[in-house]
């Protein structure tokens, strides 16, 4: 290797790097050069990692021998010697070689007299790109072209190349479509202007050049067709390399790399003069930078489509897929969590979670358990403020109220004709009475001991954010933190009965019912799981002697969900009272997810199909003072 002189060297350098490899294998010949900065020891370390490389392939070819290896095609960036590359690029294949369309030019004396453009005389002395000689005709490349492609060291491109190759594969998950398709369209660029280097050392024709060039010129044109391409690339690279540990030190080269390619209009001769110059020695004619962009018509670049490789836009498809999954099942969730704020519980405007409904309960059950002639003002008083006798009235109005339409058979019908019938198998909700039946026997027990210990909501609230201060005040505040904790979990069980008879609605309103679904107008609930079903006999009316009386037997079930899940909040269950404020949680992650989804797309997410609910901020209430 050291028979040649190091400028050639640095050809065969860089042939040798441009390679296409496997990203690996490109990742082993990164980690290789940067061991020395020796130009004839860089390539001796890359032909070393090609060579491992391709004994491992060969080891693999081995274990299936009956299969014949493929024939490899000679390629451009294989590596060989310099006298062979020049061969190679100075007779290129006839059949390969692409017509280009003869743009028309300016005529004149001079043109008669000397065969010569006087637009080219005029643009050769203001570009300097092209050497007219005496007479001007014969025009050639001038030497300031050649300069153009070899300003740039060979530390500077090679970093330069991989923060562009690190914007292309990661860059997706940080840009939208625009900014990554303007960078990478630069990173194509960059690649196939520092390519052509080399054509300059094998002194190829002006006609191999436009042909080998086709590719950068296209590139270029569309880097120049937007007047943000370098604010843009200036503005993301940098940053993205930033956040690479390998590549973040070598940040000043990278930016010089950047600055010099998107500064090609700057230089003397431009590099758009300098295409417009091969046009021109190859044609004969004026060829302006205006008519090689209309020569190659390329389309501009998307806002709203990565224009990436295979593996890149797999990648992007399967991250918006995951997206669209992830809004769709976040906005479902705050339509469910919305329709059981709006059956369930009163809010105000401010947010606050009203329990008036807790006077007509209590005025239910003193008609119902106290002699009309006594005076209960007082003990009504005692009720409304004091938890435990509270919770302990609500009990025992639940297991009055609503125990048989759980347990047992209710009577449906009217005045005049009444049935008895059965609407839940016996046992089903057996844990949820006999835990009823603990907490009230405990409820007993402690008001027994007890009968003058005077507790209030503030002290509850209190005692519940901070820990009780007496043993007497931990006992109770141990019961009511269960109660709430066991109304919480019953609500949600009856929340699915209820939940099951409005999507078998549905299924009816849409016509379409099947007849298992309809066979469970009457038939018994025997089990407590998400499926479509009716409530049985959701249609009639109770007959009660209380205030169920009269009610559709779907609205008691309603009645009843409603009663446990405000008694939860009530008496504080942090999961009901998390549920409840769950949607500012789910708002932030779906204007992340949205966020995040547009700039993939280029669009908002379509949910035009998903029914929006009133977006109510729930505030924690349970704190219910004098009820």
């Amino acid at each position: 290797m050291n028979s040649i002189s190091r400028t050639e060297a640095h050809k065969v350098f860089a042939d040798l790097y441009r390679k296409t490899r496997s990203p690996e294998h490109q990742k082993l010949i990164d980690e290789a050069i940067l061991r020395s900065n020796d130009v004839f020891i860089r390539i001796d370390l890359i032909k070393k990692v090609d060579e491992d490389q391709q004994a491992a392939a060969r080891a693999k070819l081995n274990d299936t021998p009956e299969e014949k290896p493929k024939r490899r095609e000679p390629r451009r960036e294989q590596e060989s010697t310099p006298k062979e590359t020049s061969r190679q690029k100075q007779d290129p294949d006839p059949r390969k070689k692409k017509k280009e369309p003869t743009p028309s030019g300016g005529g004149g004396f001079l043109s008669a007299l000397f065969g010569v453009n006087p637009n080219i005389v005029k643009f050769a002395k203001e570009s300097d790109a092209i050497d007219i000689g005496i007479f001007g005709r014969n025009p050639t490349i001038s030497n300031s072209v050649e300069k153009i492609f070899k300003y740039l060291k060979e530390d500077q491109i090679i970093y330069t190349i991989q923060a562009l190759r690190l914007c292309e594969q990661q860059g997706w998950r940080m840009w939208n479509p625009l900014i990554y398709n303007i960078i990478n369209n630069f990173n194509r660029f960059f690649n196939a202007f520092i390519s052509l280097d080399s054509l300059f050392l094998d002194r190829i024709s002006p006609e191999v050049f436009l042909d080998r060039s086709m590719k950068m010129q296209m590139f270029y044109a569309r880097l120049l067709s937007r007047e943000d391409s370098k604010e843009v690339i200036i503005n993301n690279v940098p940053e993205m390399v930033k956040q690479d540990e390998k590549l973040s030190s070598k940040l000043p080269q990278i930016l010089s790399g950047l600055n010099y390619g998107l500064s090609l209009e700057s230089t003397r001769p431009k590099l758009s003069e300098a295409i417009s110059a091969f046009y021109i020695v190859v044609h004969k004619k004026m060829t302006t930078w205006e008519d090689i962009t209309k020569i190659l018509s390329v389309p501009a670049l998307t806002e709203s489509k990565y224009q990436a490789g295979p593996e890149i836009t797999k990648e992007v498809e399967l991250t918006v897929a995951r997206l669209t999954d992830e809004i769709s099942t976040k906005i479902h969730k705050r339509n469910e969590l919305n329709q059981l704020k709006n059956r369930y519980f009163k809010i105000d405007e401010k947010g606050k979670i009203s329990f008036d409904f807790l006077g007509l309960v209590i005025e239910d059950y003193f008609a119902h358990h106290y002699p009309e002639n006594m005076n209960i003002e007082g003990v009504k008083s005692q009720f409304k403020t004091i938890p435990h006798k509270l919770l302990y009235l609500l009990l025992r109005d639940f297991q009055s109220v609503f125990a048989n339409f759980i347990e047992g058979y209710i009577k449906v019908g009217d005045k005049n004709q009444q049935n008895e019938v059965l609407l839940v198998t016996p046992g089903l909700f057996k844990p949820e009475l006999e835990a009823i039946n603990l907490i009230v026997r405990s409820l007993d027990a402690f008001n027994r001991k007890y009968p003058s210990f005077q507790y209030n909501f503030q002290q509850f609230s209190k005692d519940f954010t901070n820990g009780a201060s007496d043993q007497i005040a931990s006992n109770i505040l141990s019961v009511l933190t269960e109660a709430a904790e066991f109304f919480g979990t019953f609500a949600n069980k009856i929340n699915v009965i209820v939940e099951n008879h409005l999507l078998a609605k549905q299924y009816e309103a849409d016509g379409n019912l099947n007849e298992k679904i309809y066979s469970t107008k009457e038939k018994i609930i025997e089990e407590i799981k998400i499926l479509h079903r009716f409530i049985p006999h959701y249609d009639s009316r109770v007959v009660t002697r209380d205030r169920m009386n009269g009610l559709m037997v779907s609205d008691v079930f309603v009645s009843m969900a409603k009663l446990l899940y405000n008694y939860a909040i009530i008496f504080k269950d942090k999961l009901t009272t998390n549920k409840l404020t769950l949607n500012r949680k789910i708002e932030a992650d779906l204007q992340a997810l949205n966020s995040e989804y547009e700039r993939l797309t280029g669009k908002p997410f379509d949910n035009a199909m998903i029914e929006k609910n009133p977006n109510e901020q729930v505030e924690d209430s349970s704190d219910v003072g004098d009820l």
